[in-house]
């Protein structure tokens, strides 16, 4: 679907793929990620057809190299994307502030997918401060359809104005499905070409003076372009309350609007643009007393609302997160609009009465809580075991575990327990350089993924060594980008687009860093690694261990596509005493607890993997044969 033509069809879409369709329809040449929910699908669904349309497509170690290698075609004249999610865009920060003073010939447009919520990420930013920061025009889609259109209007903006364009996505969009209409896909496969310019593309002390200035001309020229753009609409009904909706809640007011038969009562304004449509607010400011704003996930839209009442002395009452009317942290919903609505214009309540209320806060209190749990047989589980089971057996006491971002952060919850920071990518050896030099009385360990490694760690091993930090480095090696959905990197051998590459060791990278000692282990032999840790934990310096097993949902899927069976494992009843060191140490979800007070391993969970069987102090489980 996301390269087929069809001019005018309807075909049904996620939005992450609409914007992948967007892009093919305005001819991109060039597009680089690195996967992040909610942004994964944007490159996944554009690779998937780079080697019919001639795109080139790859996941790069970092956004930040991501987006430098959108720059170099950009600015060799081809159209290229840069995707990726909120926290990403910190990563791209440093080459975003000196591209937008250099410009580009090509489209380039850089998608950043917001998470309000924050049910993927460890924050709820928000990438608009990107484009105020930068003086960046953005756009921000209200549906799936306009995620497409939208994208495909970056494009050509961003070749009008000479600027980067970005896109403002949020967890909604990325991840609705909706009938999309296709558009036409532009056929034009340009040559690169650079053409040789110091004074422009060599950003340096006494250049960027004059280049700011360009900037600052370019988004006032943005500023006109933006105005007359159809994602911005104001739809004229009552003078009683004006609605400002930026994104998906336009969507929400809509929807909550007609529930409230408001029609003929409101005004409402839809922004789907940065910098704001000021011609389009002055309307609204002349024709009513109070304006009423939803945005995700911060009070933008409504601070430059005050700032324009301000400056053309409307006597408005601006009202929205900073006031209280509207919720100030999370994601908005349909019901929450519907809730800020009835507030304000004290009209009856909405649909969700008191009786659906108490339902839900009785589904809520009968509803067990599940935290979430490594799957069952990932080898990261084991290597847990394994490194608690050597920091015991050292006598160390307990250590200070420095974490980072990946499966493996589900470490944090019982009953492993071995994540006490989490920050960032590559956090976990920076922020274990701080312990260590601290020099905190715990042993410290640093546990990071393959993928996180090559993204952001091997600058702070560096760092590690280099300052001679006492810490030890745990690689959690599954071989894949497994959390945002089992993308390849350099460690795999294996690009975006299927061609099979050089792969990067991480021990030789980690010896090259000058890591005093480095050793692989297989965390499935459960023995021989607890033996290894001892070693790294008692090496004076750093020491960095490579845990590598491949994630078990690859495993399995590879037994299945080649029709072979797995081997399940079951509890001797007679042989467990109800110890639960199997539980309580290894914490694998299979392993569940019987009225009989014994273990017992779910057969419909089990992967097989054994490793409760190395646990088990009473060697109270046996393989069972495959099923």
């Amino acid at each position: 679907m996301i390269g087929q033509e069809g001019v005018g069809e309807r075909v049904l879409l996620l939005g992450n793929e609409a914007v992948a369709r967007g892009a093919v329809e305005a001819g991109v040449q060039v597009a680089s990620s690195y996967p992040g929910t909610p942004s994964s699908e944007i490159l996944e669904a554009i690779a998937s057809v780079s080697r019919k349309l001639g795109i080139y497509a790859e996941w790069s170690t970092n956004e930040k190299v991501a987006f430098e290698v959108s720059i170099g075609a950009a600015i060799s004249g081809l159209r290229a994307l840069a995707s990726m999610k909120s926290v990403g865009v910190n990563w791209a920060a440093d080459p975003l502030f000196s591209v937008n003073q250099t410009g580009v010939v090509g489209g380039l447009v850089l998608v950043a997918a917001d998470d309000p919520g924050a049910y993927a990420s460890q924050n709820e930013q928000d990438t608009r401060y990107y484009a105020l920061a930068t003086e960046l025009p953005m756009l921000e889609p209200a549906d799936v359809q306009e995620a497409k259109d939208m994208t495909v209007r970056a494009f050509d903006l961003s070749e009008e104005l000479g600027l980067p364009v970005m896109l403002r996505l949020t967890a909604r969009i990325c991840h609705a499905r909706a009938d999309v209409t296709l558009g036409e896909i532009r056929k034009e496969r340009r040559q690169a070409k650079f053409k040789k310019e110091p004074t422009r593309w060599v950003m340096m002390a006494g250049r960027s003076r004059p280049r700011h200035k360009w900037l600052i001309d370019r988004l006032s020229h943005a500023q006109d372009i933006l105005e007359t753009l159809p994602f911005n609409r104001l739809e004229v009904g009552g003078n009683e309350l004006g609605i400002i909706a930026s994104g998906v809640c336009y969507s929400y007011v809509k929807e909550a609007v007609a529930k409230l038969k408001l029609e003929d009562r409101v005004s409402v304004l839809k922004v789907g643009t940065y910098p704001i449509p000021r011609a389009s607010v002055r309307k609204l400011l002349d024709s009513v007393r109070t304006i009423l704003i939803f945005e995700e996930v911060a009070p933008i839209i409504e601070q430059y609302i005050k700032t324009v009442a301000f400056d053309e002395r409307k006597d408005v009452e601006v009202r929205g997160r900073l006031s209280g009317d509207v919720q100030r942290q999370w994601d908005l919903n349909v019901d929450l609009v519907l809730d800020s609505l009835s507030k304000v214009l004290n009209v009856r309540g909405h649909q969700v009465s008191e009786e659906r209320q108490l339902l839900l806060h009785k589904a809520a209190e009968t509803t067990p809580t599940r935290p979430l749990a490594l799957c069952a047989g990932c080898p990261h589980a084991a290597t847990y075991y394994a490194l608690k089971r050597a920091v015991y057996k050292m006598a160390k006491g307990p250590a200070i575990y420095s974490g980072d971002i990946g499966c493996y952060t589900l470490g944090a919850n019982l009953p492993i327990d071995m994540q006490d920071t989490n920050y960032c990518m590559g956090a976990s050896i920076g922020v274990g350089c701080g312990f260590s030099q601290a020099q905190v009385k715990e042993p410290v360990v640093a546990t990071i993924g393959d993928s996180t490694f090559l993204h952001a760690g091997i600058p702070a091993l560096i760092n590690a060594v280099y300052n001679k930090a006492r810490l030890t480095v745990v690689v959690l090696d599954n071989r894949a980008t497994a959390m945002t959905g089992f993308q390849p990197h350099p460690g795999t051998g294996v690009t975006a687009m299927g061609e099979k590459t050089q792969a990067v060791s991480i021990e030789n990278v980690a010896k090259a860093c000058g890591a005093g000692f480095v050793e692989v282990v297989d965390p499935h032999r459960v023995e021989d690694t607890i033996a290894v840790m001892q070693k790294g934990l008692s090496h004076d310096g750093v020491s960095v261990i490579v845990s590598r097993g491949q994630c078990i949902r690859d495993v399995l899927r590879d037994a299945r596509r080649k029709g072979e069976a797995t081997e399940l494992y079951e509890v001797d009843p007679k042989q467990c005493n109800g110890c639960k060191v199997c539980i309580r140490m290894f914490g694998c979800p299979a392993l569940t607890w019987n009225d009989a007070k014994k273990v017992e391993i779910d057969r419909v969970l089990c992967a097989g993997c054994g490793v409760c069987a190395q646990v088990c102090p009473l060697e109270a489980i046996h393989p069972v044969g495959a099923q």
